[in-house]
């Protein structure tokens, strides 16, 4: 059995859902510290003026060490109806009414906690990309796992308490993680190493690296099916 842990990001791109599909249990690291203007409240459109921009979820402040499972969304804006008059200039895009249909149901939810809304958006998004690895909240699935000494002792900790036996991140974590530990916990590391094919958007010079929406306004589910395919896992 294999796991990955990972901050549950808004919309996240492509390479996240690869990591996702490539385990068994995707853990949702609710636990860890909520980071300002990362990809927790985030995630990159295309504009018409730029080459891509932010949507945002906005949150009550907090303090610097508030892990994500207790920030608050802040409703008291209009957030929602800027998302999707960010998403009027994909409106001639060929997948526009049926992704401006999946966002109206995936940002229906009266959701209080960012981490809540998030990890409500991730599975949505994994059913219709028939991915059907198992997604638990570290809160919840292991509730008494709530601080490590070091960063990288997380996926030690989690990977044995749920009796895996390799655990899978991100590429970017590569330099981070220190392997001979999790080889000493008698666990293998892997690391996803992504690869983003170019699809066309509109005429515009193509943009990696967006949001799972720009994905999903110009290639069909299946199509997007395929994509999480293409990744190697490295040792």
């Amino acid at each position: 059995m294999n796991v990955a842990l990972m901050q549950p990001y808004f919309f996240p791109y492509l390479g996240y859902f690869q990591l996702i599909h490539a385990v068994d249990e995707f853990v949702v690291f609710d636990q860890a510290q909520y980071i300002r203007r990362g990809w927790i409240n985030r995630n990159r459109l295309l504009n018409p003026h730029k080459e891509s921009v932010y949507i945002n979820v906005p949150v009550h402040k907090a303090p610097r060490e508030t892990k994500i499972k207790d920030i608050l969304i802040n409703h008291t804006s209009s957030w929602k109806d800027t998302i999707f008059q960010q998403l009027s200039y994909y409106r001639k895009a060929p997948n526009y009414a049926f992704v401006l249909d999946f966002m109206t149901d995936c940002l229906a939810s009266d959701a209080v906690y960012l981490s809540e809304l998030n990890t409500s958006v991730l599975k949505k998004v994994c059913v219709l990309l028939e991915i059907d690895t198992k997604i638990t909240v570290l809160s919840e699935r292991l509730p008494l796992l709530t601080e490590m000494d070091a960063a990288d002792d997380w996926g030690i900790a989690v990977s044995k308490a749920l009796h895996a036996t390799t655990y899978i991140n991100a590429i970017g974590g590569m330099d981070f993680y220190d392997q001979q530990k999790y080889h000493a916990n008698d666990l293998a590391i892997q690391f996803i190493k992504t690869e983003l094919k170019p699809y066309q958007q509109f005429h515009n010079e193509f943009v990696p690296g967006l949001s799972i929406i720009d994905v999903l306004m110009f290639n069909e589910p299946e199509q997007v099916k395929q994509m999480l395919e293409i990744h190697e896992l490295i040792k």
